[in-house]
């Protein structure tokens, strides 16, 4: 019987592809610029530019910069990093040009347009969020903001002291609307001043508008999804609350499940909480000794609250928390079962409060002595 052959992943092999071209754009754009010529000669890459200009330079870091998270999209199918990643590539390929490179230059860049286009099929999937007029229009004025201080600097250069070529006018919008102003570019004539006192308002109005249309709607949905977690949790009745995710609280869920017991894990540990969700258990990411943890979990609907973490004076301290909770409504449920290791420390876990103490060392070696005994009593 003949091996089956194993296809290619066209998109996992272009966007590879791509990623390492938008490497090689940004070192060929940086390190020039930070005076490593003499590296790179050392080196003897092929792919040396000459000269360097500094504008083009930047566009060959901000090409870079676009192929490398286009990479992303590309490796998950989507057309419109196909349709993006094109453009750039044509782009990048003329910027390379334009810069005096040989041909060799941008066979890479080649070679990505050719398997762009003969595998386009593979590069079917709808973006996963498509942009709103809202976003639109952020983007957009951030575009506007950024062009009108470029331009308008460069224009105006004669009356700025420092601003000679297109890149001082990058450096000096950039310092410019990031308020950092580190005092190396300032306007020197009347029309520069008034120029820059537009250039200020411009800029806030622009990126208030920016972050308010694309990072408002994403924290919106985030805290609706957090708020309908907290309220569905809340909405819980009977059920267990456990707190910490150990080897004792593993196998409590494991007898719980058996039961059909519906149950509610607190770990504030994200790693462990992603495991628990793989699992099929309710997660609350939270840290289980606040009052405000307990009150999300839904704790005076539950029948049990088990503490089962480590360390026993962190049990102890839920323990504590629950017992006030409790105390404060005036309950007699839920039962606090609380987990210590340390024999010691059991009085201590029932003077704050917990109905139950259980010591699984105790128990276990209990059950071993009482094993052994057995053994000896048979022989």
């Amino acid at each position: 019987m003949r091996n089956p052959v194993r296809k290619v992943n066209i998109p996992l092999v272009v966007s590879l592809i791509v990623a390492l071209n938008g490497f090689l754009s940004l070192a060929t754009g940086l390190l020039p610029m930070l005076g490593w010529r003499s590296v790179l000669d050392r080196l003897q890459q092929p792919l040396l530019l000459s000269p360097f200009l500094r504008s083009s330079g930047v566009l060959s870091v901000v090409l870079g910069v676009f192929l490398i998270i286009l990479g992303k999209g590309l490796f998950e199918r989507r057309r419109r990093s196909w349709r993006v990643c094109l453009t750039v590539l044509a782009v990048l390929i003329l910027n390379d040009l334009c810069r005096g490179t040989t041909p060799q230059t941008s066979l890479l860049s080649f070679a990505l347009l050719f398997l762009l286009v003969i595998y386009r099929r593979q590069f079917s999937m709808p973006p996963v969020v498509a942009l709103g007029y809202a976003q639109i229009v952020a983007l957009a004025s951030i575009v506007f903001a950024l062009g009108y201080g470029i331009i308008g600097s460069y224009l105006l250069r004669d009356e700025f002291k420092g601003v000679a070529t297109w890149g001082d006018a990058v450096y000096f919008s950039i310092v410019t609307y990031s308020t950092v102003g580190y005092g190396d570019i300032a306007p020197d004539g009347e029309n520069a001043k008034l120029f820059v006192s537009s250039m200020i308002p411009i800029g806030l109005v622009a990126f208030a508008t920016a972050l308010t249309a694309l990072v408002g709607p994403e924290v919106e949905r985030r805290m609706k999804g957090v708020l309908s977690i907290m309220q569905r949790f809340q909405h819980f009745s009977n059920h267990v609350i456990v707190c910490g995710y150990t080897n004792v609280s593993e196998t409590v869920l494991a007898e719980l499940a058996k039961s059909n017991a519906t149950c509610l894990v607190i770990e504030n540990r994200l790693e462990f909480g992603e495991l628990l969700r793989r699992k099929g258990y309710e997660v609350l990411a939270a840290d289980p000794t606040r009052q405000e943890t307990l009150r999300d979990a839904g704790l005076l609907n539950s029948s049990a609250l088990v503490c089962a973490c480590d360390a026993d004076s962190v049990n102890m301290l839920i323990a504590v928390t629950a017992k006030e909770m409790r105390d404060a409504a005036k309950r007699t449920r839920p039962r606090i079962i609380v987990r210590i290791e340390d024999e010691e420390n059991i009085p201590k876990a029932q003077r704050v409060g917990a109905d139950e103490v259980i010591s699984p060392s105790t128990l276990g070696g209990q059950i071993i002595a009482q094993k052994a005994t057995e053994t000896q009593k048979r022989a």
